[in-house]
């Protein structure tokens, strides 16, 4: 089953945008600004060998932090494979109200993650 969620909300003066994609026991979040670029792209996905998601950056530069710890904390609560585009700029007050937001949606549309 595939499926598209579309969902936008206002956060510190950004209009944030958010396009999740169901895939098969997995997804992909994108989230960004009206520019509309996917300037980086990280997996995750857990395992039973560690209590940390297993990560890789797939897209973009390998230090990029948001995607990869994002994806990395949906996949440890959701227990499938997360993909994770953030495009927004690098901005330690933004992030965890994304992040609160992200979890805020899925806690309320369970079936379109």
């Amino acid at each position: 089953m595939l499926s598209v969620y579309n969902f936008s909300d206002r956060l510190m003066e950004h209009s944030i945008h958010f396009h999740v994609l169901k895939l098969n026991e997995s997804f992909l979040v994108w989230i960004g600004d009206r520019s509309a670029n996917m300037s980086s792209l990280a997996v995750s996905m857990t395992t039973p060998y560690d209590q940390i998601p297993s990560s890789a950056s797939l897209l973009g530069e390998a230090s990029d932090t948001p995607s990869t710890v994002l994806s990395q904390k949906l996949a440890k609560k959701t227990r499938k494979q997360v993909f994770v585009s953030y495009n927004l700029p690098t901005d330690q007050m933004l992030l965890p109200l994304v992040e609160k937001r992200l979890i805020e949606e899925m806690n309320t549309h369970p079936d379109k993650f």
